[in-house]
C-alpha cells in the first residue's frame, strides 16, 4: 500500500475527509478509485490503513478499516548537527539519515560554510528540505518524522545539544585528542540520545575544534579516508544503528 504522512489525523472519524496534497496526489498522480486502500501516519507513532470511499474532482474521502502495527523506531534518538553544503548535498544528507532513523536534523553555520553568508538556506529551501523528510518517511516505513530546525551558527547548535546528550564531533585533522568511532559509540552506549556534528565541506578550524571539545564533546576520526560529509552522515548514522543493534542484530 502506498503511505502518506497526514498531521493531526483522527481515526475516531467516521468519514475521513483527506485533503491536499495528499488528496492531490491520490487523485492526479495515483489515480485511486472507491475500495483502494492506502495507509497513513501522523507522525506520532500511529498508523492506519484506510479504504478509499469518494474520489471527486476536488476531494477525497476514506474510512478506517484497521490500526497497523507500527514500524519500532531506532532504539538511540540521533540528532545530526550538519555544516551547511550545496543544496542537493545537505539533501542527500537528509533524505537518506531520515530513512536510517535520525530524530532531528540542525543546519549549522561555521567559518568555512560555502558561499559564506549567502549559503544560509532560504525559507523556501528549508520548506523543500522538510518535504524531502517526509517523503523520506513515507517511503521508509517510519511512523514518525524527524524534526529539521531553523539554521543556527555553531556555538549556539553545540551549546544546545550538549545539554541534553553526548555530542561526536567528526573532524578529518587526527590529533592527540582524537578516539575512534567505534571507541566513541562504546563509550555512549547507554545513552538513549546521541547527536553527532558533521562540518562542512570545507572542514571545522582549530579554534571551532577547541570550543566544540570544551565542551565536553568527543573528537571522532573515521580513519584515514577523508569523506565527503554526505558520506560522513550517512557514514555514522549507519554505525550507531549498527552498534545499538538496530540493522538487524545485537
Amino acid at each position: 500500500m502506498h503511505r502518506f504522512f497526514i498531521a493531526n489525523f483522527d481515526p475516531t472519524d467516521r468519514a475521513i475527509a483527506i485533503v491536499d496534497p495528499v488528496a492531490r496526489q491520490l487523485r492526479t498522480v495515483l489515480r485511486v478509485t472507491p475500495g483502494d486502500r492506502i495507509s497513513v501516519f501522523d507522525g506520532s507513532g500511529g498508523e492506519w490503513e484506510l479504504e478509499i470511499e469518494h474520489v471527486g474532482k476536488t476531494d477525497v474521502s476514506a474510512s478506517l478499516v484497521s490500526a497497523i502495527k507500527p514500524v519500532p523506531s531506532p532504539s538511540k534518538q540521533v540528532t545530526l548537527l550538519l555544516g551547511l553544503a550545496r543544496p542537493e548535498r545537505i539533501e542527500l544528507a537528509i533524505q537518506k539519515c531520515t530513512e536510517l532513523g535520525a530524530t532531528r536534523f540542525i543546519p549549522v553555520t561555521s567559518e568555512r560554510v560555502q558561499g559564506g553568508n549567502t549559503g544560509t538556506p532560504s525559507d523556501k529551501r528549508l520548506e523543500r528540505w522538510r518535504r524531502i523528510i517526509v517523503e523520506a518517511s513515507e517511503q521508509s516505513g517510519r511512523v514518525t518524522v524527524p524534526e529539521l530546525t531553523n539554521p543556527m551558527p555553531l556555538s549556539e547548535a553545540v551549546k544546545q545539544v550538549t545539554i541534553e546528550q553526548p555530542l561526536l564531533c567528526l573532524w578529518e585533522e587526527s590529533d592527540s585528542r582524537s578516539t575512534s568511532l567505534q571507541s566513541a559509540l562504546r563509550k555512549n552506549s547507554g545513552s538513549e540520545k546521541l547527536a553527532a556534528l558533521i562540518g562542512p565541506p570545507g572542514g571545522l578550524s582549530s579554534d571551532e575544534v577547541d570550543e566544540i571539545t570544551s565542551t565536553g564533546a568527543d573528537l571522532v576520526t573515521m580513519g584515514p579516508r577523508i569523506l565527503r560529509s554526505e558520506t560522513a552522515a550517512i557514514t555514522v548514522m549507519s554505525a550507531i544503528l549498527l552498534d545499538s543493534g538496530d540493522l538487524g542484530g545485537a
